[in-house]
């Protein structure tokens, strides 16, 4: 059962009322190619690509797109696996964003069990934020969106932006700086989730910061006093950050890695570098952090002596909510329904939480969250974030995996490479479609989002980058 092609109709989902002719239409296209997102989905998530190296899954998604119609540009902002496609001309212009990385070291078998892939390794990625049934649904969200405008004759564009790097904040970052997203009227989005629910919400601003030491080798027992150490500035470093979080609000995370600490025992390593993230509510928060880092390693350079540079890959914005959308997208999220999961799906579900140390709820999704009467706040982050600055935006979750499951778990791969996650795929597929065709065809929503949004960003600080004016994209993670 989780290993088997969707079925038509059958796996697509609970009773609802019976939708607009519009979304209807976009739905039956969705039934019709439920065996090619089926297929698209099994090619991403068994390539399991990490940041800036997708070029299968870019090229799957581009294929497809070229198939049905679509105008495509490759290699937008200067990433060779970014890419904007358009069906339609003119306004009104609708964006939907599509994500497709996966995450180092997360193989994982659709197994209820940790089980890497045999022919990866432990050490292989995987789809642990279920990117890739985020970049199938998107896809087939405006494929079958901008086909069901033509037939029922109206105006305007669907676009769909294949965004790289989001686990690294790096694909909407750039491709918002280079003004990619400000011609739009609005921006929807998706993302895989344990609940099904539509996004009235924040997050966490985040900047990517790599500082690198350079030392002088020497022998360590011979001659270590020739050596100067750049490890021994980077442990001191951390040190100091971790003196610090006591003193940062409770919102603050801050999490690193060693990305280099020198080549063996017996050699003063002559260079080390580490990898931070700092996060927190507001941007301006972050920026207060950033300072703060700066400080802390100018001093374990000046205590060893080595020399320090820093380079900023990214930096993510917290997101700025819109009602209008967020209701638009609760709306389609009820129209549609949930994912219809089975027997089977459950008893899969529920043995993937035999880790856990604890025994949740439920072993699947079977509702729909309420919207929250004010924005929440959530814990993660993301470069959605920068859209939303830039034009009204807002995101959709469905249900793709087990309830209650971690962020970035093998839990989470073992779903989206079966029919758990790809009931939700369709879900949001449908949910999106139908969203934009509502936005295509009424200029009164698409006013009342414009507004709320311009509202927000006044009574907001509105973030300033901290990416050099000249920065562009990396050309690979590490």
């Amino acid at each position: 059962m989780i290993h088997s092609p969707i079925a038509l109709a059958v796996l697509l989902a609970l009773p609802c009322p019976a939708p607009q002719e519009p979304a209807a239409r976009a739905d039956a296209w969705i039934d019709a190619h439920a065996e090619r997102l089926h297929l698209v989905n099994q090619t991403i998530w068994s390539a399991a690509e990490v940041g800036l190296e997708e070029r299968e899954s870019s090229r799957t998604l581009i294929e497809w797109l070229e198939e049905e119609g679509f105008r495509v540009e490759r290699g937008v902002a200067g990433m060779p696996t970014a890419f904007i496609a358009e069906l339609g001309s003119g306004a009104p212009r609708i964006g939907i964003l599509a994500e497709y990385d996966a995450l180092p070291g997360m193989s994982q078998a659709v197994a209820s069990e940790r089980r890497p892939r045999e022919e990866q390794g432990a050490s292989g990625a995987g789809h642990a934020c279920g990117h890739s049934v985020f970049g199938t649904a998107s896809t087939a969200a405006a494929i079958a969106a901008a086909k069901a405008a033509v037939a029922e004759g109206l105006a305007g564009s669907v676009r769909l932006y294949g965004t790289p790097a989001e686990e690294t904040g790096i694909g909407k970052v750039y491709m918002a700086r280079a003004g990619l997203f400000d011609d739009l009227d609005c921006a929807l989005a998706w993302h895989a989730s344990s609940k099904n629910r539509a996004n009235f919400a924040s997050c966490k601003a985040v900047v990517s910061v790599k500082w690198r030491f350079a030392g002088k080798a020497a022998h360590a027992s011979r001659s270590p006093h020739d050596g100067i150490s750049a490890l021994d500035a980077v442990e001191l470093m951390n040190a100091g950050a971790n003196f610090l979080r006591e003193h940062l609000r409770d919102e603050a995370r801050i999490h690193y890695v060693i990305t280099d600490g020198g080549g063996q025992p017996n050699v003063v390593p002559p260079s080390a570098e580490v990898w931070y993230y700092l996060r927190a509510d507001s941007h301006a928060y972050v920026e207060f952090m950033l300072t703060r880092l700066r400080e802390i390693a100018a001093g374990a350079a000046l205590m060893t002596r080595a020399t320090l540079s820093e380079q900023i890959d990214a930096d993510l914005f917290e997101l700025l909510p819109n009602r209008p959308l967020a209701e638009l997208l609760q709306g389609q999220l009820e129209r549609v329904g949930v994912p219809a999961f089975d027997d089977a799906e459950r008893a899969f579900a529920r043995a993937t939480q035999a880790d856990f140390g604890r025994q949740p709820e439920r072993a699947l999704a079977d509702s729909i969250e309420p919207l929250p009467e004010v924005p929440e706040r959530g814990p993660a982050s993301t470069d959605v974030g920068n859209v939303s600055w830039r034009v009204p935006t807002c995101e959709l979750n469905v249900a793709c995996y087990t309830w209650d499951a971690p962020g970035h778990s093998w839990q989470i791969v073992a779903c989206t490479g079966g029919s758990i996650g790809e009931k939700g795929m369709l879900v949001a597929a449908k949910a999106l479609a139908g969203a934009t065709l509502e936005l295509l065809s009424d200029p009164d929503l698409r006013a009342a989002a414009r507004a709320d949004f311009e509202a927000r960003r006044e009574a907001g600080d509105v973030p300033s980058s901290v990416l050099a004016e000249d920065a562009v994209a990396p050309t690979k993670i590490r």
